[in-house]
């Protein structure tokens, strides 16, 4: 298990960087290079985690969970690169964010109010408290 720690902090640490980098809204190409790391990583994890089950006595469900993990991470990637490289659409346009690639929304939802149909984020129940 002392191989494991090494390759957990190397994922870990990548795990980290692609954070970063989607809170800083890098460019489309900077995450698919970071991602394609992550994903590297994760499967020397999953593939030590793999070979070494029985002889480490790890449970059944780890290497599953794992897996399960790198399938996401790989659905991820495939959609960010696809996004870095383009995605097939026609003419100049701005390349999506990281966040918009992958799906996620910078602002939240926003509340209406039943009363007004003017709503606004601070509305409540009763309709708008500043309004009051």
């Amino acid at each position: 298990m002392e191989k494991f720690a090494p390759l957990r902090a190397d994922a870990e640490k990548r795990a980290q960087a692609i954070k970063a980098a989607s809170a800083r809204k890098a460019p489309p190409q900077e995450a698919c290079n970071l991602i394609k790391g992550y994903v590297a990583a994760e499967a020397k994890l999953v593939n030590y985690v793999t070979t070494k089950q029985t002889a480490c006595g790890i449970p059944a469900e780890i290497p599953k969970q794992l897996k399960a993990n790198q399938a996401r991470s790989q659905q991820m990637e495939k959609a960010v690169c696809q996004a870095a490289a383009g995605g097939g659409g026609g003419g100049p346009q701005a390349a999506p964010s990281l966040s918009e690639a992958l799906g996620a929304s910078g602002a939240g939802p926003e509340i209406r109010s039943a009363r007004s149909g003017r709503g606004s984020t601070f509305d409540t129940i009763n309709g708008n408290v500043l309004a009051r």
